[in-house]
């Protein structure tokens, strides 16, 4: 039995859809995350966990703390007392407990604390996932839409970035419970291009049929121009979590995905038809995670 942790947000929605196809019995984790008598209820008769619950989306480093840093040590220690098998957690390109980025720092505490469990684990490091109901492609759109006729390009666009389909990610969770080989291995995993900010925007405003006058906004003022506009939202539609991508370039080899899974990623442009959609417009101000 594997239990699912995040099983109703962007990455668990479609961890769930693999599993089921590939005829895996899993459940969904229900509560919170920090509640120990929930876990270890749901952690009966449970030999795998998949952890992908998280408060990134809400962008505020107290929930960032509490959710995914003590939830993760919670739900640790009752995976212990449980006798649970495996672990698979993903986490980020640049994490690090030491990180100055909050974002990043948490992923690395995660990692730590995973590494240090003494239960066989896999973590699988990812560039920026992207894909329908995402927090990235779709808050970019909606963004243009009510900046017309520009769209904001922070440093001229000039960062790298290597955005994985999350249905790609998906199938690399699910295809890595069957891969001993994997057991206590920290795995990296990106597209198989490397593409500048300002090449994503254009491709994505291609997709959703829009046209926009690219507006370079220097990094220096990223920081305080979306705090000053986002901050005060209950869910910001752009976090300094997002912001932090500017900063941190999500790069890894092209081939990572290949060598490790033997399969090819889509591209970018193979896989944002979702763009089209309509009801864009209002993205930043409904949420789903």
């Amino acid at each position: 039995m594997i239990l699912v942790t995040g099983a109703t947000g962007f990455i668990g929605r479609s961890v769930m859809n693999w599993l089921e196809r590939a005829g895996k019995k899993a459940k969904a984790h229900h509560g919170r995350i920090n509640n120990p008598l929930d876990l270890r209820q749901q952690l009966e008769g449970v030999d795998t966990v998949i952890h992908l619950a998280g408060a990134e989306a809400r962008g505020r480093d107290r929930l960032l703390h509490h959710v995914d840093i003590d939830g993760t040590s919670r739900l640790i220690e009752e995976c212990q007392r449980a006798g649970v098998k495996r672990i698979l957690a993903p986490s980020r390109i640049g994490s690090d407990h030491n990180s100055l980025h909050p974002l990043l720092q948490a992923k690395g505490e995660i990692e730590r604390q995973v590494r240090q469990s003494g239960i066989p684990y896999t973590i699988l490091r990812t560039a920026t996932l992207f894909g329908r109901g995402d927090l990235f492609t779709e808050i970019i759109v909606s963004l243009a839409l009510w900046t017309w006729p520009f769209v904001w390009l922070p440093g001229s666009g000039a960062v790298l970035m290597q955005p994985l389909w999350v249905e790609d990610f998906a199938r690399c969770v699910v295809d890595a419970l069957d891969r001993p080989d994997l057991v206590n291995k920290t795995i990296t995993l990106g597209g198989e291009e490397q593409l500048r900010y300002r090449e994503i925007v254009r491709q994505l405003l291609t997709a959703a049929g829009k046209w926009r006058i690219m507006l370079p906004i220097p990094l220096i003022i990223l920081h305080p121009v979306s705090s000053l506009l986002f901050s005060w939202w209950w869910r910001p539609p752009v976090t300094r979590y997002f912001v932090d991508r500017f900063f941190v370039p999500e790069v890894t080899d092209f081939d990572a995905v290949l060598r490790h899974f033997g399969f090819r990623p889509a591209r970018l442009s193979e896989s944002i038809a979702y763009l089209r959609q309509s009801g864009l417009r209002g993205r930043i101000f409904r949420w789903r995670t």
